[in-house]
This record gives structure tokens, C-alpha cells and sequence, in this order.
């Protein structure tokens, strides 16, 4: 498993050598099949975030802020945190968005971070993979929450593909099936723990153009997920949970 440092310097280090300094264009918008992705997230959250009320959000992992402006458009009155443990990251969200006197990038790694104040909603997108001990972060986010609060985070599927896979990049280990994340967090305290699928890809027509998937993504992405052949096609899933 991947260590929290090691991750902070892949990124550091990929800003530059394989986004060419341009991570938002180049990770969601560079292709037809990122675009899909892009529009599949996108929709996802949209979905999830309707009806949250807030006043103060942390993000955990906003990067160049691609769904942070999801959030801010939610309550651009409402304080929000954002950990990123890269510092290229935080540069990258100072071209894009270039902060505001309600927003608090902090560049650190989440278990050393200390919040001023609890929070009434938590969000990540495609972090909670990388971090080495997720018990002891969710133990900790329960602590920052207040009660009633809101989490929704995205993740990937570690079940996803029906070919047997390759030797897997050691930032990819993290990954957690969608049951195990359940577990731990019930066990750290949160409750109304529901599931849901993000990006979809069908093998074979995907490689043909995304607009399969996209089709079918619309057709289910406000549906549970179940555990049966279906999993497989889900990439990504997302998770909503409450502080009790």
C-alpha cells in the first residue's frame, strides 16, 4: 500500500510530465471518452448534493478545484477547507479559481490537518484510494463533522473490468470495494450509508465511442448499486453517508 508521502511526490511530479502543467484539461477534457467521464461525475454529484444544506465544507483532495465549483455554486456564502496534500495541485486550483476570502486551500496531509470549526458537509472525489489508513481518516472526519452532517465521496472500483488485471500501478492498490468502505464506516460512527454507480464504461462499445456507457449511465446512475454482473461495468462509485 501506497504511503500518503509517496503520494504527495507522484503528483508533485506528474503535474508537469504527464499533464503538461494542465491537469483539468488534460485528465477530463483531452478526449472523447474523458469528456464522458467528466459529464458522468458531474451528474452524479449534481444529483447528490440536491437538498444539502451547509455552512462550512472540507474537501479532501480538491486538486485544480474541478468539483469544487460543484460545491461553491451549492451555498457561495458557506466557508469551505480544502486538503490537498500537492502542492502543484494548489497551483493548478490558483489558475483555475484563484480562491476567495471563504475558501482555505491548505496543503497538507489530512491526518496532520487540525479544522478551526466542524463541518456540516464533507466531500472527495477520487482520493479516498490513496490514503495508506482509511479507519483511522474516517475515525478522524467523524470528529471534524457535526452531527447531522453530510459526507458524499467518489472512489474507484476495484471489481471493475471483467479481464483478469494486469500488475497494478502502486497508487491503484488502495482501491476498496464498495462493501469494505460500508464496513468502516458504520464502524467510525455514520450512518444512511447508500451507493451509487459514477462512471460506466461497457467494454467493447466503449472502444467504439463512449455514448453506450453514457446512455446507460442515465438510465441507472440514481439506482443502488447491487452486487451482481453490473459491478463490473461501474469504474467508479459514489457514497452517501451521514454523521449521526
Amino acid at each position: 500500500m501506497i504511503k500518503n508521502e509517496e503520494i504527495k511526490s507522484l503528483y508533485n511530479s506528474i503535474i508537469s510530465k504527464s499533464y503538461f502543467g494542465d491537469y483539468e484539461f488534460n485528465r477530463w477534457f483531452k478526449t472523447q471518452s474523458r469528456r464522458t467521464d467528466f459529464f458522468m461525475t458531474h451528474s452524479a454529484i449534481k444529483l447528490h448534493l440536491k437538498g444539502i444544506n451547509f455552512k462550512r465544507c472540507l474537501e479532501l483532495g480538491p486538486g485544480p478545484g474541478t468539483w469544487t465549483r460543484l460545491l461553491f455554486r451549492q451555498n457561495p456564502e458557506a466557508f469551505f477547507d480544502l486538503v490537498d496534500i500537492s502542492i502543484e495541485m494548489k497551483r493548478q486550483f490558483e489558475l483555475e479559481m484563484r480562491g476567495g476570502k471563504n475558501i482555505q486551500y491548505f496543503v497538507k496531509d489530512i491526518m496532520d490537518f487540525e479544522p478551526e470549526d466542524k463541518y456540516d458537509l464533507f466531500f472527495s472525489a477520487r482520493a479516498v484510494e490513496y490514503l495508506s489508513d482509511k479507519k483511522s481518516f474516517f475515525n478522524k472526519l467523524h470528529g471534524c463533522m457535526n452531527v447531522g452532517g453530510r459526507g458524499i465521496l467518489i472512489t474507484k472500483n476495484p471489481r471493475f473490468g471483467f479481464r483478469k488485471k494486469k500488475k497494478i500501478p502502486k497508487q491503484h492498490t488502495g482501491q476498496i470495494y464498495h462493501k469494505d468502505l460500508r464496513k468502516i464506516l458504520s464502524e467510525t460512527g455514520f450512518s444512511e450509508i447508500m451507493v451509487y454507480p459514477v462512471i460506466i464504461r461497457i467494454p467493447i462499445l466503449n472502444r467504439l465511442g463512449p455514448l453506450s456507457s453514457e446512455k446507460l449511465f442515465k438510465a441507472i446512475y440514481t439506482r443502488k448499486i447491487q452486487d451482481n454482473l453490473m459491478l463490473k461495468l461501474f469504474e467508479s462509485y459514489l457514497v452517501t453517508f451521514l454523521r449521526k
